[in-house]
């Protein structure tokens, strides 16, 4: 029971630990504007913050209090003794406070008997001012891409964690890496190679069994390439034939998961591209106000129009909110890790602006010019783009299949159509139809590709 006790005050002892550093850095921000005469200070802000870091602060001594006493009786044995000894009379000092968090749930802690009563005062003026708080921030918790441990990884790490670790050490997986880390993946390089093994193993087995069904099942079959498979043909004579779907199949597999993350990371930057002209233009008019460069970023990231770059901006705040680096630092560490070269340039730029004390507002201001202007371009390239593939569509579309159509209604009423292909008007009537409109669903699986996001 002491065990279980300890075990819940420490994870609420760590959680309010996170808090008061969270709530400190607000209050430095707010203590820091105030050098500014054009800032704008939330005074109600500045006192909610004040004491929330002091009521978190008693409440944490309170059950640093009580650790004492909860790790007197934890141990690996029992003292034997020659006697035996009299029973306690001594009344627990320990007793056991529960209520409702600010999210709802059930919260059980092992305090003081004579601590318990300004705990509970203490809880009870804290509470709301801390409830608005954790929602005003609750934006800068760190981003978790998975809840769960996935199941798929975790047997890939069991049988080939080994033989990743091996493949790492030789140092030709730095791309790798840095792609997994762009596309924001919840797997490190081991368990990822080590996935991508077992796949490949799967695949194997898989095109092994494919191997024995063409060897034994395929008789009288005709294939692309190959031709008839005859009856007379010998089973080693059938294996060298289909001996490379075993190599084919597992290859290629690996070959697409190596550059899935490339490709991915290239998809979320181009859309990353796509939300920068407009998100610089949103950080200058914020940061016309003089708010500290921080804010900038907590600002942007409640909005829930740019999601892509949100991402990007929530690695840079769990750089500085939770691996205490400063505001420089994170700026190029995300600048290095970003999969948009853009959102690079602007994250370097940033950090030379905050470096050198030039003004962060001309300096995004510009930038935002100059992005926009990109993003017009852009736009006009995909009108002329679409121009182009306009005048295709009625040319191949259009055009071609009516003069194909007015050609073999010719030659079917001469019967040169039937004779040269075996065909008569309506099949080639029902061909023509089908062609189109594969023809016209082509063109808008391409149009789309090609499509801006924005």
């Amino acid at each position: 029971m002491s065990f279980e006790s300890l075990r819940r005050n420490v994870a609420h002892m760590k959680e309010i630990i996170r808090e008061i550093y969270i709530f400190t850095n607000h209050l430095d921000i707010i203590k820091n504007l105030e050098t500014n005469k054009n800032a704008l200070i939330d005074v109600k802000e500045k006192k909610l913050l004040s004491d929330s870091i002091k009521s978190l602060t008693s409440q944490l001594q309170i059950l640093n209090n009580s650790t004492p006493q909860l790790t007197k009786n934890i141990g690996f044995y029992q003292a034997l003794h020659a006697e035996p000894q009299e029973p306690k009379t001594k009344k627990q000092d320990i007793v056991n406070v529960k209520y409702k968090s600010e999210q709802e749930k059930d919260v059980s802690l092992a305090i003081s008997k004579k601590d318990k009563k300004h705990f509970l005062e203490n809880l009870s003026k804290s509470h709301l001012s801390i409830k608005k708080l954790k929602k005003k921030y609750s934006v800068e918790r760190p981003v978790r891409g998975f809840g769960k441990p996935n199941a798929y990884a975790k047997i890939s790490n069991r049988l080939f964690r080994k033989i990743s670790t091996r493949l790492i050490s030789t140092g030709y997986f730095k791309d790798l890496n840095s792609n997994l880390r762009k596309m924001n993946s919840p797997f490190v390089l081991s368990t990822y190679i080590s996935m991508i093994l077992f796949t490949m193993s799967l695949m194997f087995i898989f095109s092994f069994l494919i191997l024995i069904l063409l060897m034994f099942f395929s008789i009288g079959l005709e294939f692309p390439f190959l031709g008839p498979i005859p009856e007379d043909q010998t089973l080693f004579l059938r294996f060298i034939k289909f001996f490379w779907i075993i190599l084919a199949i597992p290859i290629g597999t690996g070959i697409l998961m190596y550059y899935y993350p490339s490709s991915e990371s290239k998809n979320i930057g181009y859309k990353i591209n796509q939300e920068l002209p407009f998100v610089a233009i949103h950080m200058s008019a914020i940061a016309s106000s003089g708010v500290e460069p921080t804010n900038i970023f907590r600002i942007i990231i409640r909005s829930p129009e740019y999601k892509y770059t949100n991402q990007e901006f929530r690695k840079l705040m769990n750089l500085i909110n939770f691996h205490g680096q400063d505001l420089v630092s994170a700026l190029k560490k995300t600048a290095k890790s970003s999969p948009s070269m853009k959102l690079k340039e602007l994250l370097d730029g940033l950090a030379t602006s905050v470096t050198s004390g030039a003004s962060i507002h001309q300096f995004l201001n510009k930038h935002a010019e100059t992005l926009l202007f990109d993003y017009k371009l852009e736009r006009e390239k995909y009108t002329k783009t679409s121009e182009t593939f306009m005048d295709i569509y009625i040319s191949i579309v259009i055009a071609a299949p009516m003069i194909l159509l007015m050609m073999f209604v010719i030659m079917g009423s001469t019967g040169t159509l039937s004779n040269w292909l075996g065909l008569t008007p309506g099949t080639v009537s029902v061909l023509i139809i089908l062609g189109i409109i594969l023809l016209n669903i082509g063109f808008l699986i391409f149009l789309r590709m090609k499509q801006p996001s924005l």
